[in-house]
C-alpha cells in the first residue's frame, strides 16, 4: 500500500532522511519510532507529498505521490503533530468543510459527516462549538477530518502527544476501528508505551536511517533469538516439586520463583516448550497457569536501536 524507493531529504549540509526503503502492506498500523530528530515527521510529510525529496519516489496505493499528486491525496489522509482546528465552527460545519475541500458529493456529505461523527465517538458533540472541545476531542476531530474522504492510507504525526491516559486508550481504539474498516495506519510515536498491543508492524529510525523494519512478533523473535525466552507459571501446592524438576532440567540456577509463582528463562522453540510443561504436569505438579512473557515495544526499541534517548 505504501512503497518507499531510495527516499532522502537534504537541507544544506544536513541529511534529515538518508536512503529509506520500504514497504508497508495493506492493512496494517505501522509505528515508526525514534527519537527526535530521527526523521519521522519528514519521512511522513515527504509520505503525503507536502515536502519534496531530494532523491526517490513514494507510491501510495500504487500512485505516486509526486507525479500525479492530486490522485494521490484523494488516498492520504494526513494528520500533523501540531495542527490548527476553525474553532468559531461546530463540529459538524468543520467536518462539511472538509468533506467540500475533498471534493465529495454535495447530495452524500451529510450522511458521511454524521457516520464520521459517530465513528470517532462525538455524536454529543456534533452541534458544540469546536473552541469548547478538550484537547482529545479535537484529536479525534482532527482524524476525523483526516479520513473524511476515506482514505486507504493515514498518516499520523505523534497523534498521542498531549493527551491524558484515557484520551490515549480512546485513540488506540478508534485507530483500530479504522484499520478494521480497511485504513492503512503509520504513527509516528516517540512514546513507546502506546504503541504497545497495537502496532502490527514497527520501524526503528535513527539520525534519517532505518534500523530495523518488519511485525512485531518477527522482531520479538529475532531479539528473543538472542536471549532466553521468559516463561511465566503458576501452580498449587508446594514449592520444592518446581524446584526440583527445573534443577534437574537445568533452569533453576537463573529462575525467580515465589510460594506459588514464578518465572524461568527458557531457549528453545514452541514445540519444546510445550513438552516441557506436559512433562511438568506429568510429574505432579498441578500447574494453574503458564504464559510467555513478551517483550514490550519499548524493550524491543532498547536492543534493535543505538540507544538514543527518545
Amino acid at each position: 500500500m505504501i512503497r518507499l524507493e531510495n527516499l532522502s531529504k537534504e537541507y544544506d549540509e544536513v541529511v534529515a532522511v538518508r536512503d529509506l526503503t520500504l514497504e508497508i502492506p495493506e492493512g496494517e498500523i505501522y509505528g515508526l519510532i525514534g527519537p527526535n530528530g530521527a526523521g519521522k515527521t519528514t519521512t511522513l510529510r515527504m509520505c503525503c507529498g507536502l515536502l519534496d525529496p531530494t532523491t526517490g519516489r513514494v507510491t501510495v496505493n500504487n500512485v505516486d505521490v509526486y507525479s500525479d499528486p492530486e490522485l494521490a491525496q484523494s488516498q492520504i489522509g494526513y494528520l500533523a503533530d501540531f495542527f490548527s482546528v476553525y474553532d468559531d465552527l461546530k463540529v459538524w460545519e468543520y467536518l462539511d468543510y472538509f468533506a467540500r475541500a475533498y471534493k465529495l458529493d454535495p447530495a452524500k456529505i451529510p450522511a458521511r459527516v454524521d457516520e464520521v461523527i459517530d465513528e470517532i465517538g462525538l455524536e454529543t458533540k456534533r452541534d458544540s462549538m469546536v473552541k469548547g472541545l478538550s484537547r482529545g476531542m479535537k484529536q479525534r476531530l482532527g482524524i476525523g477530518r483526516a479520513v473524511i474522504h476515506r482514505p486507504k492510507v493515514l498518516l499520523l504525526d505523534e497523534p498521542a502527544s498531549g493527551l491524558d491516559p484515557k484520551a490515549r486508550i480512546e485513540l488506540r481504539q478508534l485507530l483500530k476501528r479504522l484499520r478494521d474498516d480497511g485504513a492503512t495506519i503509520v504513527v509516528s510515536s516517540h512514546i513507546l508505551p502506546d504503541l504497545e498491543d497495537f502496532s502490527t508492524s514497527i520501524g526503528v529510525m535513527e539520525r534519517g536511517m532505518m534500523l530495523r523494519s518488519g511485525r512485531v512478533r518477527d522482531l520479538r523473535q529475532e531479539v528473543e533469538g538472542e536471549d532466553a525466552r521468559t516463561i511465566q507459571i503458576s501452580w498449587l501446592g508446594p514449592i520444592s516439586p518446581v524446584q526440583d524438576f527445573l534443577e534437574a532440567h537445568g533452569l533453576l540456577e537463573h529462575a525467580l520463583l515465589q510460594t506459588s509463582a514464578g518465572a524461568f528463562p527458557f531457549r528453545g522453540d514452541d514445540a519444546t516448550l510445550s513438552a516441557l510443561l506436559s512433562e511438568m504436569t506429568a510429574a505432579g505438579i498441578k500447574l494453574t497457569g503458564f504464559h510467555e512473557v513478551k517483550q514490550t515495544v519499548e524493550e524491543l526499541y532498547l536492543k534493535l536501536s543505538h540507544g538514543q534517548v527518545m
